[in-house]
């Protein structure tokens, strides 16, 4: 090869080189959405009075059972109840 045919090619490899990129940046570029994600609410670190504030008493029923309570079921004080005496 001659001096002059290796200064063409690397004049058509530099050409096709900035030709793909463009093509390719056309064809591979990215897409621009517009959708709005809806964001939830801050929650609140502070929890309502739910037993006197009068807008929780149509949703939670007062008379319910409260959970949180503890409940102890019959009156056996037997400290050892699976001793087999």
């Amino acid at each position: 090869m001659k001096q002059k045919d290796v200064v063409t090619l690397v004049i058509v490899g530099m050409v096709a080189g900035v030709i793909s990129l463009f093509v390719a940046g056309n064809i591979f570029s990215p897409k621009k959405y517009t959708t709005k994600v809806p964001v939830a609410p801050k929650i609140d670190a502070t929890f309502p009075d739910v037993k006197n504030d009068p807008t929780y008493n149509v949703i939670f029923n007062p008379n319910a059972l409260d959970l949180t309570v503890p409940v102890q079921i019959g009156g056996n004080q037997n400290q050892a109840p699976f001793n087999s005496q």
